[in-house]
């Protein structure tokens, strides 16, 4: 009895520690379209007490140098594109337009198509949960990762007086469809919704999209 007992034990702790940071990290870049190659549409919606808010953004990043962004919504429509180390902004109301010089942190068209916490902050080794799922404990949160699907299925934030749930949801073939954000400041909910109506790679499209 005693030695079935040490057993147990002993595969709870080898289940803590069976899974490291590198290796999730690993499965997720597997399970993504790098970034600087990627062609997505965006439907984000703001859902807050008496506010409604929708977005439509259409990127394509080709390469680290090139990118592409179609920002429409009922307050804002621009479309910006980068080529090296210039960048052309185009109000599409009023179809005036700037070219500047280039600064990567001036602009960040990636952040729209960042589904990934882990790619920044600071995050600890996995710790076995239940079943297939794990929790990451972060500079972000608490990150639970399903081990089996190789997925990130939600996030838990607490700061200050906001608490934020972000879940992830997935189609049939575990490509991820939305990610949800409810954040609640003082008993008050607001909802962000970020659907992925398209995400694939951005190798056909032409590069005359960045020309300016």
């Amino acid at each position: 009895m005693k030695k079935t007992i040490l057993i147990f034990l002993l595969f709870l702790v080898s289940q803590s520690f069976s899974l490291t940071l590198e290796q999730v990290k690993a499965a997720l870049k597997d399970n993504n379209i790098p970034r600087d190659s990627v062609e997505m549409n965006l439907r984000i919606s703001v859902r807050a007490t008496g506010v409604y808010q929708q977005t439509e953004v259409y990127m394509v990043n080709k390469g680290p140098a090139k990118s592409y962004t179609e920002i429409k919504s009922g307050l804002l429509k621009q479309r910006s594109i980068v080529n090296g180390k210039k960048m052309k902004i185009i109000d599409l109301k009023t179809n005036k337009s700037r070219v500047l010089d280039y600064d990567d942190e001036a602009l960040k068209p990636n952040s729209y198509g960042n589904f990934n916490p882990l790619d920044s902050g600071e995050w600890n080794e996995p710790k076995f949960f239940s079943d297939d799922i794990y929790t990451i404990q972060g500079s972000a949160g608490t990150l639970y990762y399903n081990n089996k699907m190789k997925r990130i299925e939600k996030i838990e934030t607490v700061k200050g007086r906001a608490n934020t749930l972000t879940t992830f949801s997935y189609d049939a073939n575990n490509k991820m469809k939305k990610m949800e954000a409810s954040v609640v400041v003082n008993g008050t909910e607001s909802i962000v919704t970020t659907e992925i109506l398209r995400m694939q790679k951005s190798d056909k499209v032409s590069d005359a999209l960045f020309d300016f």
